[in-house]
This record gives structure tokens, C-alpha cells and sequence, in this order.
């Protein structure tokens, strides 16, 4: 971890204002030194220029190869007061990769893209398969390091880890549409043809109809959804934030408990940025929370789910996160206990 840590420092810590990509290159560069790699023994070529036809030319940011296999992989450089989710920049990536014959990619900015050629997933395009944000003690930042390191550096590993990354979209993708199909009419008109013939052996055919007439048959998400359709993106950088409650807070209803206290936790700057990362994780939530969702969720993550946050965004750290709103208060899911024992730790 500790290798991370200093990572963190090189690549966005001990930057200053305004850092230029020159000068952050530079910074990349250092970093991959620190990870193994030498420049001076060619395993990084920097803007190294390429010939491509009989006039043109391309030069990378930077290219990682060793002697025995060649060119591993490329490293474009974005200044760090950039955002690096730009389909530009993954296209000039992605043109870079395509001509120097590689099939991972990296993008360094604000934070780190990894990107793994599109023929792994049946995809024409490069594919995003982790994306990780300069924090300490970070679990995916130590994860970089392992993969990323000389010593250690293997193309089976990093496939490898594609293929948990890619598997987990294809998770997410599948509850989507599955619980969209079954809420569908078309399920509800199944389940009572379902119904009917499970009765037919009990009851005459007419009456089984007769009774259906006067029921509705509907599957339904577990809780009632506000409608959220009219959130627009603010378009300035003042975020609203969730109202403040006048109720006692111990009668507050589980969602409005949680907000207000959450709220409370961001304008007091206690919850620090590796708490903020683990909030962003599914596996982490359900066994903090119980909650089938991760806590929070930028707008352009995977998890993200219109219907499962609620609409009005938190600005923490300068980054804009959703708050979860799947929180059940009823004796078979009581998620209250869950979420006041991590308060309290927040809180400490």
C-alpha cells in the first residue's frame, strides 16, 4: 500500500495549480519508475514518433516494453485540471493502440482509465475495465500497483481482472433487464394464467375467472418510488443539498433519517476519501448497510439507477455523488441498526 500511497503523492498531491501535461508527463514518467520501469533502459519511450504512411507520424504520451516481448502498453497524459471521461480521449487512445499493436490501454489524468482491447468482449471498441481515483489506502490503487509493477507485470493477470470487471457489468445489465421484464404487463398476464391453471384441479373453470375479474395480479418494486424525471444537471457548482428536518431525529422515518444525517456528516467534513471510495462499492454496502445498492453513485457509474438514489446530488470533494435510497425500517429488513452503527464510527 504504501507504493500507492506515494503514487498518490507524485500524480496528484504534491501537483501545483494548474499543472501543465508537460509537466505532469514528467510526473507520470516518475511514477513508473517507482513502479520498476527505466527510462534510460527504454522499457518507457516517451512521445516517441511513430511512422504512419509514407507522410504522417503519431507519438504517444508514452509506451511500456521490455526486451523480450516488445511494445506491453500505452499511457496517454491528460493534465490533471481535465476530465478524463472524454470519448475523444479514449479515441486517440484508441487509435494509438490499434497502431502500435497493443491491446491495453491506460489514460492518466484527474484519475486513472484502464482500458483493454474491444476483441476480448466482442466489442469493435476498446473497452473501460476499472477506473481508479488518486485516494490513500486504496484497495483498487493497490490492485494498480500489483498489476502494474515490473516485477510483476503478466497480460494473462490484467485479462484476468477484465474479465471480474466486465462480469459484474454483465451482472448489473442482467438484474436491470430481468427486473424490467418482470414488471412488465406481459409477466403480469403470466402469472395468472399461472394461477388459473394451478387452481383448476380445486375449482370450476368459471368461477376461477369470475374471481380474477374483481383482483389485480401486479408485481411491484418492494418500496414506493418518488418520481425523479425532472432532475436536470445543475449547471453551475452550487449543489443544493437535502433540507434540514425539524422533527426529533430519533422519529425520524429510516430515509429521511439517513439524509439528514448524512447530510450532517458532509458539511462537517467527516467522512474522509477511502470511506468515500468503499461507499461506491456493492460489497462493502451490503455488509455495512444490508443494502442491495452501493451507498453512493456518480452519475456515470455502472451502479448508478435513477429509480434507486435519490435525485438531489452531494458535492464531496469536489466530485457529485447520489445517495442510495433503498432503505427498508420493517422486522424482516430493518436496515436503521445497520446504518446507526456506522454513524456512530463516522462520528468517533
Amino acid at each position: 500500500m504504501e507504493k500507492w500511497n506515494e503514487l498518490c503523492y507524485i500524480l496528484s498531491e504534491n501537483l501545483p495549480t494548474n499543472t501543465s501535461e508537460q509537466l505532469f508527463e514528467l510526473k507520470v514518467v516518475q511514477a513508473f519508475e517507482k513502479l520498476g520501469w527505466s527510462e534510460f533502459n527504454n522499457e518507457i519511450a516517451v512521445r516517441e514518433s511513430i511512422q504512419l504512411g509514407a507522410s504522417n507520424r503519431i507519438s504517444p504520451d508514452l509506451i511500456l516494453r521490455s526486451k523480450e516481448k516488445g511494445n506491453l502498453f500505452i499511457v496517454e497524459v491528460k493534465k490533471p485540471s481535465l476530465e478524463i471521461d472524454n470519448s475523444t480521449f479514449k479515441g486517440q487512445l484508441s487509435s494509438y493502440m490499434g497502431i502500435t499493436r497493443v491491446e491495453l490501454g491506460i489514460l492518466i489524468g484527474n484519475k486513472i482509465q484502464l482500458f483493454l482491447d474491444g476483441k476480448f468482449f466482442n466489442k469493435n471498441s476498446i473497452v473501460l475495465i476499472d477506473e481508479i481515483e488518486f485516494n490513500r489506502d486504496s484497495e483498487k490503487g493497490l490492485k494498480f500497483v500489483q498489476l502494474f509493477s515490473k516485477e510483476n507485470y503478466n497480460k494473462e493477470n490484467i485479462e484476468n481482472h477484465a474479465q471480474e470487471k466486465i462480469q459484474q457489468l454483465k451482472e448489473i445489465e442482467d438484474f436491470k433487464k430481468l427486473k424490467t421484464k418482470i414488471l412488465s404487463e406481459n409477466y403480469s398476464g403470466k402469472i395468472i394464467d399461472y394461477l388459473k391453471t394451478e387452481l383448476q384441479d380445486e375449482f370450476d373453470e368459471k368461477i376461477i375467472d369470475n374471481v380474477f375479474k374483481v383482483l389485480e395480479v401486479k408485481i411491484e418494486s418492494k418500496n414506493k418510488i418518488v418520481p425523479i424525471e425532472n432532475y436536470e444537471k445543475p449547471r453551475t457548482k452550487k449543489y443544493r443539498t437535502f433540507e434540514n428536518f425539524n422533527e426529533p431525529t430519533g422519529k425520524l422515518p429510516i430515509g429521511k433519517y439517513v439524509r439528514k444525517t448524512f447530510n450532517d456528516l458532509v458539511n462537517n467534513n467527516l467522512i474522509d476519501r477511502n470511506e468515500i471510495e468503499r461507499l461506491q462499492r456493492g460489497d462493502y454496502s451490503k455488509l455495512t448497510f444490508d443494502i442491495q445498492f452501493p451507498f453512493l453513485a456518480k452519475e456515470n457509474s455502472p451502479y448508478y439507477e435513477r429509480i434507486r438514489y435519490w435525485k438531489n446530488p452531494y458535492q464531496i470533494n469536489g466530485e457529485i455523488y447520489f445517495v442510495c435510497s433503498q432503505w427498508y425500517e420493517v422486522p424482516a429488513n430493518n436496515d436503521r441498526p445497520y446504518y446507526e452503527e456506522w454513524l456512530k464510527k463516522m462520528k468517533k
